[in-house]
């Protein structure tokens, strides 16, 4: 940390510690000038140290961390915005696995502004997950892992459902999953066929995307 000159000699001042009266031919003396370099060595000295304690209570990843949130979250802004356009369906998610409390979790899903949980156990997506595999239920209400209880919390009409794995590039192992309701239909509404194989093909591309993404922010840890 830098400050003025005279800012120090002002405080020590105040203080009532005066400089020592001594003579210009005293100053140029050997062993004044010595204690002139010595007395500045030590000052720099503890100024550098003074400067350098905040780095004590700070974050030095905090910054990083930031920056890398804020990389996720325009990754999954841009699978909202452009991946149900993509596979015309009404809605795009994008859930995360927490192995801890057995559960997926979304902050990113387009048409609902608030984070939500669903048990793996008791989900499509978590099926999804399961499984590693791409999945394409046309009529969720005949399936029996639909979760009724969290499609009536979002309050959407989900009638077709699309889901494919996020792997990570070097263990392979599911990360996430990639969801789309209710394809849309030519005339308006949902198709009741739901998805096709093509669908499939975009959603497991759009997936691997992802996991591209995701990749090269790890790698700039």
């Amino acid at each position: 940390v830098l400050v003025k000159g005279g800012v120090v000699e002002r405080t020590v001042s105040r203080l009532g510690i005066h400089p020592p009266n001594i003579s210009s031919a005293q100053r140029r003396l050997a062993v004044c000038k010595n204690v002139i370099i010595g007395g500045s060595v030590v000052g720099v000295t503890i100024g550098c140290l003074l400067g350098a304690s905040c780095l004590l209570f700070m974050d030095l990843n905090k910054a990083d961390r930031m920056k890398k949130a804020k990389e996720l979250e325009t990754i999954l802004q841009t699978v909202m915005e452009h991946g149900d356009d993509l596979i015309q369906a009404e809605r795009c998610s994008v859930f995360w696995v927490d192995k801890t409390k057995n559960e997926m979790w979304s902050r990113y899903a387009s048409g609902v502004k608030t984070t939500f949980q669903i048990p793996i156990d008791k989900s499509l997506v978590g099926l999804c997950y399961k499984n590693k595999a791409v999945l394409n239920v046309p009529d969720v209400k005949a399936h029996p892992t639909f979760n009724k209880a969290a499609a009536k919390n979002t309050g959407f009409q989900c009638k077709s459902i699309l889901c494919a794995p996020v792997f990570n590039r070097e263990t392979k192992e599911c990360v996430a999953v990639v969801e789309f309701l209710n394809k849309k239909a030519e005339g308006g509404g949902a198709e009741e066929k739901g998805f096709s194989e093509n669908d499939e093909k975009l959603a497991t591309m759009l997936a691997h995307h992802v996991a591209i993404f995701l990749q090269r922010i790890e790698d700039d840890d």
